[in-house]
């Protein structure tokens, strides 16, 4: 059986509470699900070592007792508590983001969240997640299905923080005892299928990237033949037909997403059907051309 951290560090650790001190400490949760925090005065090697066996809160500062319910809740799986603000709704949604803060830049962007939750009434509480990923815990409008909050809050973090940015928000889930699962499953899915190329992703577009990762083409290599024309395209003509099918078949805004006349929009859609035999003016064929160019990875 291990030992306990507060067993081997001694002197160096604290337990059981959260000290005014507590960015002076890595913070833990030990066997018994509790947290603990280690002196930043072990080296590397130490540390490294603790991460083998006990899980990080990837935080400096932990704040209030309901965001260390929330760490045990979901990341410890404590089954027998529900976190206390669980009450005010039924559900909630996960708005993960992948960073690349330092502890300083954590702490400010706690801070726009905080300032955002004034702002809007909301019910968001942030949660590192390690030196990459992050979770904000949407409890304000996730029975609604209403995403304006999180647009919002992507142009304000855009026009704070020069770091690069990638957000995923999930669907809303029911607050019960599988939803530590829901959340690991949701947080496994946006590490592997995370789209850098965009800073604001659904489960739709998890979806997508997931069905193009299964790549069709290696696994029936006549598809290859099949669509050869496509492949053979220039990827300015590509992006112009990407652009059509992602802005919902709409030649004027794909026009004047691409900086193009609308005449000469019309002409490239023209031109790659002609080229490809892919009509996609109509469903069906749209979304085959749509996989394929994804496919294509450089559009």
């Amino acid at each position: 059986m291990k030992k306990k951290l507060a067993e081997i560090f001694k002197d160096k650790c604290v337990t059981g509470v959260m000290t005014d001190d507590t960015q002076k400490y890595y913070w833990y949760l030990d066997e018994d699900n509790e947290p603990i925090g280690i002196s930043k005065e072990i080296s590397q090697a130490e540390r490294d070592l603790i991460e083998l066996n006990y899980i990080s809160l990837g935080v400096n500062k932990l704040g209030d007792a309901e965001k260390l319910l929330w760490w045990r809740f979901l990341i410890g799986h404590e089954f027998s508590e529900i976190p206390v603000n669980a009450n005010v709704t039924t559900a909630i949604r996960f708005i993960f983001f992948f960073h690349d803060f330092d502890a300083e830049l954590q702490l400010e962007f706690e801070s726009l969240v905080q300032d955002f939750n004034s702002d809007l009434n909301g019910n968001f509480t942030v949660l590192f997640l390690d030196s990459e990923y992050g979770v904000i815990l949407d409890l304000s409008a996730a029975d609604t299905g209403e995403d304006y909050e999180v647009k919002d809050f992507l142009l304000a973090s855009k026009q704070d923080f020069s770091s690069r940015l990638i957000f995923y928000q999930t669907i809303s889930y029911e607050i019960n005892k599988w939803l530590p699962e829901k959340f690991m499953t949701e947080l496994d899915l946006f590490k592997q299928f995370k789209d850098a190329n965009t800073d604001l992703i659904r489960h739709k577009d998890i979806f997508l990237n997931y069905m193009i990762s299964s790549d069709v083409l290696a696994k029936h290599p006549i598809f290859g033949d099949w669509f050869k024309p496509l492949f053979l395209i220039d990827a300015e003509l590509l992006a112009v037909v990407k652009c059509y099918l992602e802005n919902g078949f709409n030649v004027t805004t794909g026009a004047k997403m691409m900086h193009m006349h609308r005449n000469t929009f019309m002409n490239k859609l023209d031109r790659f059907i002609h080229m490809t035999g892919l009509d996609v003016k109509h469903f069906d064929e749209a979304a085959i051309a749509y996989l394929l160019i994804r496919l294509r990875r450089e559009v």
